[in-house]
């Protein structure tokens, strides 16, 4: 309807021609599972300037409701409570309680009396100490105060600060469990295991390379821009960003 070709919303939303078939013919099977579907759905939607959440809700009663193709959700844990703690601390709360009120009731008007006696003696001694002001009081003799000296204008000698430079960040979103290794500038960020659910962030100057034991179990996002699976589903996969691919990210139309 808007004459955009599939081409084009390829080369913008970097998803290849294969997935948006799959994603126009509703061939669920087809695509990687996870949490792409669902960012595939929100980088097409972005780019011809539809409403990314009705489109995200047709596609869950497309699928009836699942979460994600190809993703099973964990049962929830039973969580066993344990009132040990809360009926222990309801227990000494109570002993404060009632040892306080036996100490106010037993000693509370000793102590009053007491008080009023000792606020009551005389203070005859004490000795007020006159405040004195170190400024001359108006009419009197003195050296004038001596007037901070006028400060320089540097409003037009100051540098502007420099421009913010552009910085690579990456957000790794874990659809399912795998090895995961980060290589920020030519520097190992990060080198272990991320489960289901893992939500992992990134920055660099120059380059990421992202290495995974499954390339369909992550979900890259550069600098807001959903980037395609690294790799084939099941398969080992490795990736490097750059500023080019960052600028090829924001360069379509939104």
């Amino acid at each position: 309807m808007r004459g955009v070709s599939l081409e084009e919303i390829s080369a913008a939303t970097r998803i290849s021609t294969r997935f948006l078939e799959a994603l126009e013919s509703d061939q669920w099977d087809q695509l990687p599972g996870g949490v792409f579907n669902r960012g595939f759905i929100r980088s097409v939607a972005r780019f011809l300037g539809l409403d990314e959440d009705s489109l995200i809700a047709e596609y869950a009663l497309e699928t009836k409701d699942r979460t994600e193709i190809g993703v099973v959700p964990d049962p929830p844990m039973e969580i066993r409570r344990n009132w040990g703690p809360a009926v222990l601390a309801v227990l000494v709360l109570a002993a404060i309680l009632a040892g306080g009120w036996f100490f106010a009731y037993h000693y509370g008007a000793r102590i009053v009396a007491r008080f009023h006696r000792r606020a009551s003696a005389p203070a005859a001694s004490a000795q007020t100490v006159p405040a004195f002001s170190t400024a001359a009081a108006p009419g009197e003799n003195g050296p004038a105060p001596s007037m901070p000296a006028p400060l320089a204008d540097t409003a037009n000698s100051a540098a502007p600060p420099p421009a913010a430079s552009s910085t690579l960040e990456l957000k790794i979103e874990a659809g399912r469990a795998a090895d995961l290794k980060v290589i920020a500038d030519g520097r190992t960020v990060y080198d272990g295991h991320v489960d289901a659910g893992n939500v992992m962030r990134f920055d660099a100057q120059d380059s990421l390379e992202i290495t995974s034991s499954d390339s369909s179990a992550l979900l890259l996002d550069l600098n807001g821009q959903t980037v395609p699976p690294i790799g084939l589903p099941g398969q080992s996969g490795t990736v490097t960003l750059t500023r080019k691919d960052l600028k090829s990210a924001t360069g379509g139309p939104h």
